[in-house]
């Protein structure tokens, strides 16, 4: 404590300010001071279909160099068709056994995954919040699906938001992660991403996503899943509607 002490004091002197006096939002007013991003918010808000439209282009464009598999589902029942194409396709790596990890998410569960699998051995598994065997639930499932709160174009990425009933364990942990990512979340860039959830009054940690997880740390070879998911695939629900 003493040694974090000293070297704040030496930062303000070095700064020109008194050694003891710390900075606060009453005496710095301006330092603290939030960004105005009301212009930000009125053009996210002010997007047409086909501005929108234009963003997920960019966003596939820009996911497909990161090793994002994109699809665009035109319905809930779309997108459902999909999720459970790839639940039936893709080979758990640890086990022969298909668990399935979703958020407690209204887009998810309207999907009606229980109705696909009757006659099929997959097991799903909600993350509700009050589940205490949720970290073992996820442990064993091969594939997480989560509904981003916000899809940036620019740089390909799915900002998920960690709530009640939504862990960050679900986007992390399993070998396949789906994102269910409705296109009027998506935004131009980080600043309009950053302008949004400043909206949020409480935020309790958030996951960055832009694609699967890799490395190059051994001999220049890139391996995916190293240290997450190995595949994203990302399904961007684009229902139609009048242009506004």
């Amino acid at each position: 404590m003493h040694k974090q002490t000293t070297f704040l004091a030496n930062v303000r002197t070095a700064l020109g300010e008194a050694p003891q006096v710390e900075r606060s939002k009453s005496t710095f007013p301006r330092l603290f001071a939030a960004p105005d991003t009301t212009e930000t918010l009125k053009k996210i808000c002010g997007r047409t279909v086909t501005e929108l439209n234009e963003l997920v282009t960019i966003f596939l464009h820009n996911g497909n160099m990161l090793n994002i598999s994109s699809h665009i589902a035109e319905s809930l029942h779309e997108a459902a068709d999909v999720v459970v194409e790839l639940i039936r396709t893709k080979e758990p790596e640890f086990n022969y056994v298909k668990h399935v990890i979703m958020h407690d998410h209204p887009d998810i569960a309207a999907l009606e995954l229980w109705n696909r699998f009757n006659r099929e051995a997959v097991t799903l598994h909600t993350t509700f919040s009050r589940d205490r065997q949720i970290t073992d639930k996820t442990i064993a499932s091969f594939i997480g699906i989560t509904a981003p709160t916000i899809g940036v174009a620019d740089s390909a990425t799915v900002i998920q938001l960690t709530e009640p009933g939504r862990p960050r364990s679900t986007s992390l942990l399993p070998s396949l992660h789906i994102a269910l990512l409705r296109r009027e979340n998506i935004v131009a860039d980080l600043a309009e991403a950053y302008a949004l959830l400043r909206q949020k009054s409480y935020l309790d940690s958030l996951v960055f996503i832009s694609g699967p997880s890799k490395t190059a740390d051994i001999e220049a070879h890139m391996v995916y899943g190293a240290h997450g998911p190995r595949e994203l695939h990302l399904i961007v629900l684009a229902e139609p509607v009048t242009e506004r």
